[in-house]
């Protein structure tokens, strides 16, 4: 009995077959796009036929030809770029189709990292705003709160150059804080603020419309405090009491951080020169315990150290320009 039902089955399959061959050929493919993800509904017809069929969602699809009837295939799918495959005598199945997104790639998805067909290296022109908050509550008893209330932040604006060179970039910046004057019981305070810095870098996205650099940068911080009565003469007991003084601060820091770029280029994308806005933001830590305090000329040691806030932020307005 098993014997006769294996004979019945493989009878069967060979009836199907033999139907099969008399309508055309049974075609077996897979379709996916460039990066080999399977393309799920994508349609498959016959050329000049509406035989067709569909992708399932693993973009697989069968489809049985008819005779007599040009053999090849005709693959589409919304957002791609149709194919016709050839089917014939050398076609190895499963037929493997691959479909291309009808938007170029490069516009959406391109990375500008320096290609052979880009420019080596981009000089970089910059305008930024950089803030690291201070606290000098420990200078108090020497400088009085009058002073240190004032310095507790530190906020500079101004140039930097740089350039990029394979991704990498560096770069140094000037800035230049506010200037606060104000008087205080007939005392007046002058406060200013410089920073120079170094900045080193590295594009882990390097895209047409963003960029993304973590970074390394060296801050010196100076700051210039400077009281004084309206007359400049003044007495021993008054300069005791009223603290007639002109110090400068230096202090220097690390940061470590990550800078964000929006793009906008003024001609052809990875080929013109562009503008970018950024904000960056990252860890700050001092390099040298206690400040480097002068007072005109004179080196003044002091134990007392300038607290300092580890959050630190910056926004720039920067021009690109490309070397060709």
């Amino acid at each position: 009995m098993k014997i006769m039902k294996r004979m019945q089955t493989l009878l069967l399959m060979a009836a199907i077959s033999v139907a099969a061959k008399a309508q055309g050929t049974v075609v077996t493919g897979i379709i996916q796009d460039d990066r080999a993800v399977p393309i799920t509904g994508a349609t498959v017809c016959q050329v000049n036929t509406s035989n067709c069929t569909a992708a399932d969602m693993n973009g697989l699809f069968h489809l049985l030809l008819e005779a007599d009837r040009e053999m090849n295939l005709k693959v589409e799918c919304l957002g791609f770029n149709p194919v016709e495959v050839v089917i014939d005598g050398s076609t190895s199945f499963p037929v493997r189709v691959t479909l291309i997104p009808s938007f170029s790639t490069g516009e959406m998805f391109a990375d500008d990292k320096y290609q052979d067909d880009v420019p080596a290296s981009v000089l970089r022109s910059t305008l930024g705003l950089d803030a690291v908050f201070t606290d000098f509550s420990e200078f108090a008893p020497e400088l009085g709160t009058h002073n240190t209330k004032v310095m507790d932040y530190f906020a500079v604006i101004g140039p930097g150059m740089g350039a990029s060179l394979s991704g990498f970039s560096f770069g140094i910046g000037l800035g230049i804080g506010y200037s606060y004057k104000n008087d205080y019981d007939t005392l007046i305070v002058d406060l200013n603020y410089t920073m120079y810095k170094l900045n080193l870098g590295y594009d882990v996205v390097s895209s047409r419309r963003m960029r993304i650099t973590p970074f390394v940068s060296l801050r010196w911080l100076r700051i210039r405090l400077e009281n004084y009565p309206e007359e400049r003469k003044i007495t021993l007991g008054q300069y005791l009491s009223e603290r007639d003084i002109d110090l400068r601060f230096n202090q220097t820091i690390a940061v470590a951080g990550l800078n964000i770029e929006y793009i906008m280029y003024s001609g052809a994308p990875g080929n013109s020169d562009f503008w970018s806005f950024g904000l960056a933001g990252g860890y700050a830590a001092k390099l040298n315990r206690t400040p480097w305090v002068y007072s005109r000329g004179n080196r003044i040691m002091t134990d007392n150290k300038i607290g300092l806030n580890h959050l630190t932020f910056g926004l720039g307005v920067s021009y690109y320009t490309i070397i060709k």
